[in-house]
């Protein structure tokens, strides 16, 4: 390793460091920023009816369905009655495909231990200062963090003019090795105009306070970007099955766990359905009242991987290699993507997809178009990064 690399890593792991401070630095705050800290606590935890602490260290607080995050939002809390604990969309859903023998996490696996939280409350994953103060430096060190510096190795749909309601893919899970102030993710997207929801698996220290691979949701409305609960927007459904969750295990060479996710509109009320796993899981809605563009269709949908540093160096993205010969025992992939047509039916994308890879000299992404019955149109990516 040359001297010039040599310090770049340096450089590297000093910043990481620093961003990653832990809850014994908190008595260096300011009065003023541990009032404010404890402001936000009080908005994002609300009071539980029950506790649950995962054998990760996970504290979920279920609370009583009305007291979610999203009636926090002033355009969902006038319309608060309109939601109920027992709604349900208005499409059917029918299984989907069996995944391969090794899935990663049975619905009988994933779900919080004790059968969930009650009846007529969600689990709410508890936000602690130690991730306030690690998000506060990680935007201190790089103002644009929110707004996702990034790079992307994606295959999307051509044309903008499109019309889709959903869309759906089965992912290989990996847990890629990123440094404190990195994130690494498989990602299914859906937009219009400036509206954007996501789906997928995401490994990233910043947000959580580890380097799991997690179950994640992400919408983006005009300047607002939320992940998960963590601002009003997304409805919780589900009272067993938590955004957040750890996939484990995760996929290695040969050994390969997948999971299916799925974006939904309902073509009545206009909410957009996230929905996991092969027995078609609800987990909860996106409200049309979020958004502009997405208040009618998406134009587009996109599948891969994307990942960010706010350093010099940037980490492995899917299961960490170049795709060259396509191996769904070695490469990171989205397989049987589809979308969703204007009358809500699963379309295979069986057409070429669009590739869009801002560092093709980091990370790889290629579209086979139909590959077999078993992965259908797959979208192979990674990387080692840098």
């Amino acid at each position: 390793m040359n001297i010039t690399r040599m310090h770049l890593r340096v450089v590297q792991l000093l910043i990481a460091i620093m961003i990653f401070l832990n809850y014994n630095e908190v008595e260096g705050l300011s009065k003023k920023e541990d009032e404010e800290f404890e402001k936000q606590l009080k908005i994002l935890n609300k009071p539980p009816i029950k506790t649950i602490k995962t054998k990760y260290g996970d504290i979920y607080d279920c609370v009583d369905f009305y007291q979610q995050p999203a009636f926090d939002h002033p355009l969902l809390k006038v319309k608060i009655h309109a939601h109920h604990p027992q709604m349900k969309p208005s499409f059917s859903l029918t299984k989907r495909d069996n995944l391969e023998s090794s899935t990663s996490n049975s619905s009988s696996e994933i779900g919080l231990k004790d059968g969930g939280c009650p009846m007529g409350t969600v689990p709410i994953r508890r936000t602690t200062k130690e991730d306030l103060i690690r998000e506060k430096r990680a935007n201190q060190f790089n103002a644009s963090y929110a707004r996702g510096i990034y790079h992307f190795a994606l295959a999307q749909t051509y044309n903008q003019n499109n019309m889709f309601t959903g869309a759906s893919m089965i992912s290989s899970i990996y847990s890629p090795k990123v440094l404190p102030n990195q994130w690494s993710a498989s990602v299914m997207k859906l937009q219009n105009g400036g509206d954007q929801i996501q789906a997928g698996w995401r490994v990233d220290p910043v947000l959580y306070g580890d380097t799991r691979a997690r179950f994640f949701s992400l919408f983006k409305s005009g300047t607002t970007q939320c992940f998960n609960t963590r601002c009003p927007g997304f409805v919780i459904m589900n009272n067993k099955i938590p955004l957040d969750m750890v996939f484990s295990p995760t996929s290695s060479l040969n050994k390969i766990y997948v999971d299916l996710f799925l974006i939904q509109k309902d073509l009545k009320t206009g909410r957009w359905w996230l929905i996991y796993s092969k027995d078609l899981i609800k987990i909860g809605y996106w409200p049309p009242d979020l958004f502009k563009g997405l208040k009618g269709f998406a134009s587009r949908a996109a599948w891969g991987g994307e990942v960010f540093s706010s350093g010099p160096t940037f980490p492995p993205m899917g299961s960490g290699i170049f795709v060259q010969n396509p191996d769904s025992n070695k490469d990171a992939y989205c397989r049987k993507v589809s979308i969703l047509n204007s009358i809500g039916n699963v379309i295979p994308v069986d057409t070429q997809l669009q590739i869009v890879n801002d560092a093709p000299e980091l990370y790889t992404v290629l579209d086979i178009p139909f590959t077999s019955d078993a992965f259908g149109s797959t979208v192979f990516f990674g990387g080692p990064g840098t």
